[in-house]
């Protein structure tokens, strides 16, 4: 058994110094990988394995957790790279989390070791040197579990405050104002991260000297709102005419409202249905106290009623 479990120790040790190795050994960054990052609209350009974030421990931490995604092969999963480019969230700054959470799921049972050896209490070092290493490997993996509900709760934001915008859009246009004038004026009315991201795909079109169509398409498709791409596409078939593209930006926002209503109610339905399993529970519980109570009370009275004194009373 102690064999055993110092092949395992050795075992976990060897691999940890491989991994670190690997993460800390430098890495040239492809020149395809480099390019990719032009064409990524919100994207910064550089070496995407350097943090931008001033140096400290938390980048340094998280320059080492970008080492060790990229030595398991995690540090290139597009889908990954889609879902922080919609929370707009440094790939620095998740790597930290996934070595914040390591490290913290890898003290838990190095603690409790230490506590049960100053109580005196035997301490399995198999068992501790297992629940060391499976719980470092969930608290690297804890933070990707999240990401999927944030994105989408990011994106169900992002199409409410966009129905927001489109309604500016139209006012304005009613109003008399120009298709790029309403566009720009209606992204400076509103705050919020929403309105930053729209403010700053009008402002890449202007620069580009391309169609804020264009922009809306390449925000969509980084977002994940296919509604915005869809606007995108019908005012791009609308061409240059005001009178249509006016009515393509009412009939998008008109359908978003219907949409998230529709959406609301759903939610609320599952909500209301949700909320069946814990009420039941709670009726249960609430019986059962209360027929705990009539069973003992019954019971009690009957021990009170024994047959030595029911002859008794007969008998006089």
């Amino acid at each position: 058994m102690n064999a055993l479990a110092v092949a395992l120790c050795g075992a976990g040790v060897g691999v940890g110094v491989l991994i670190i190795g690997r993460a800390l050994a430098e890495r040239p960054v492809p020149l395809g990988q480099v390019a990719a990052l032009l064409d990524r609209p919100g994207a910064a350009i550089g070496n995407p394995s350097v943090p931008t974030e001033p140096g400290g421990v938390r980048s340094r931490l998280g320059t080492i957790g970008i080492g060790v995604m990229a030595a398991l092969g995690l540090r290139r999963s597009q889908s990954l790279e889609e879902k922080l480019r919609a929370l707009d969230k440094p790939m620095v700054r998740h790597a930290y989390e996934k070595m914040l959470a390591a490290t913290v799921g890898a003290s838990l049972p190095l603690l409790m070791a230490a506590v049960l050896a100053a109580a005196a209490v035997p301490v399995p070092i198999a068992a501790i040197g297992t629940a060391t290493v499976a719980l470092c490997v969930a608290g690297f993996f804890y933070p990707d579990l999240p990401l999927a509900e944030q994105v989408e709760q990011r994106r169900r934001a992002f199409r409410h405050a966009f129905s927001a915008y489109l309604d500016l859009v139209t006012i304005a246009l009613a109003g008399g104002a120009g298709i790029e004038s309403a566009l720009e004026g209606a992204a400076e009315a509103g705050d919020g991260w929403a309105f930053a991201e729209i403010r700053r795909a009008l402002r890449r079109a202007r620069l580009t000297r391309r169609t804020p169509w264009d922009a809306f398409n390449e925000l969509g498709a980084a977002l994940g709102v296919h509604e915005l791409q869809e606007l995108a596409a019908s005012i791009s078939l609308a061409g240059d005419h005001g009178a249509r593209v006016k009515a393509s930006l009412v009939a998008k926002a008109d359908a978003l409202r219907a949409s998230q209503a529709a959406a609301l109610e759903v939610d609320a339905e599952s909500r209301t249905e949700n909320m069946i399993v814990p009420v039941v529970v709670m009726v249960l519980g609430l019986v059962l106290f209360i027929g705990f109570g009539a069973v003992d009370a019954i019971g009690d009275g009957g021990a009170q009623f024994s047959p030595t004194q029911t002859s008794g009373t007969g008998g006089r």
